[in-house]
């Protein structure tokens, strides 16, 4: 735990993880850090997000205020971004003879942000940011109803735990909108968070190896139990393990790389760049698709100009995303293609930042 005042390092590596299974998750061939599959990212890293975002959860101001500031960290730079990379789409479709992403249309310019997420390919985990902020909103209102009851950490996560398994359970059987039911979801995990900090994080306390043993243990128990665990839940889509599955896969998951971020903080605590690339994971989520294209931008090149890549398929790239170039089907150009999807989009907030901060002097 951190001192007041001070930056929490093992939370700010816990995200760091988590970004670094999205991006590997979303690359062909990734998969680097799963285990063989025993931590499957998919069964667990959003809610990771989740839980890190929680355990950072503070009300700010009044309801009002509180809105407005999550929606400016959330809601602003998803509709911002949405535009750029609806632009880009339209004029790699027009001029590059690409065939992805959707038309700019009302439909995706102001809804499908909200509705789908993934409609400009080029920004697919963008679709993420909706459903965090609701979750976020539904516990800010939550715990404002509460009020400062001092069971209140316990009866706000149990409220999201129960509305978390009947949105699970209504995602399995097509019941609700999908849009709404994902930042349902999403709830217990964001919950966890704040729990955590709040009561459960003095407790954390038991040997680590012993401790995480028994988690990969519990979670090969749950893999015979429910078969897979992973599921996508930007489409509410390959739910085979139930609510109960969902959720006791994401605990084990969580609690699992919570201590190896423990044990990994000392390190990232000495590198900049792992902490600024902690601090921007949104950036990360928006932007990392962008980097497997600037990879594949090189390797156009190399091809065109005859100096490499001679098995560089320009179809695949104008028609699939992510295309992922590797030579004789070798798995090793993934750690390529992966550090290009963390790092470029830290290059991107980096500029944004400076951007921003000439306006506001010259303001």
């Amino acid at each position: 735990m951190a001192e007041k005042g001070q930056e929490n390092i093992t939370m700010r590596t816990l995200c760091l993880l988590a970004i670094i299974f999205v991006v590997d998750g979303h690359v062909p061939q990734g998969d680097l850090f799963d285990f063989g599959g025993l931590l499957a990212y998919y069964s667990f890293h959003l809610m990771m997000f989740a839980f890190a975002s929680g355990y950072f959860f503070r009300l700010h101001g009044t309801a009002l205020q509180d809105l407005a500031h999550r929606a400016k960290r959330l809601l602003v730079p998803l509709y911002v971004w949405n535009l750029v990379y609806g632009l880009l789409a339209a004029l790699l479709r027009r001029f590059g003879g690409f065939e992805l992403g959707a038309e700019l249309t009302p439909y995706t310019l102001l809804l499908a942000p909200v509705l789908d997420g993934e409609h400009f390919v080029y920004n697919l985990g963008a679709w993420f940011l909706f459903p965090l902020f609701f979750a976020q909103i539904c516990y800010a209102a939550l715990r404002r109803v509460l009020g400062s009851r001092r069971e209140s950490d316990i009866v706000s996560f149990a409220a999201c735990l129960i509305a978390g398994m009947g949105a699970v359970a209504c995602l399995q059987r097509g019941i609700g909108p999908v849009w709404l039911l994902r930042g349902i979801v999403l709830l217990p995990g964001y919950a966890g968070g704040a729990l955590y900090r709040e009561r459960l994080e003095k407790q954390d306390t038991l040997p680590s190896l012993p401790y995480m043993t028994g988690l990969l243990i519990a979670r090969g128990m749950l893999l015979l139990l429910f078969g897979r665990l992973s599921y996508l839940l930007s489409t509410g889509t390959w739910i085979d393990c139930g609510p109960l599955g969902v959720y006791l896969s994401a605990a084990t998951a969580i609690a699992f790389w919570l201590r190896a971020a423990r044990l990994l903080a000392p390190a990232v605590q000495k590198s900049r760049a792992a902490l600024f690339l902690s601090r921007h994971t949104l950036s990360v989520m928006m932007h990392h698709y962008m980097g497997f294209f600037a990879v594949d931008c090189f390797f156009l090149v190399l091809n065109w100009t005859r100096l490499g890549a001679a098995e560089f398929s320009v179809s695949a790239f104008r028609t699939k995303s992510p295309y992922l170039y590797a030579p004789d089907g070798s798995a090793g150009w993934t750690v390529l293609y992966l550090c290009a999807g963390l790092l470029l989009p830290c290059v991107i907030s980096l500029a944004g930042e400076k951007i921003l901060a000439k306006f506001r002097k010259q303001k």
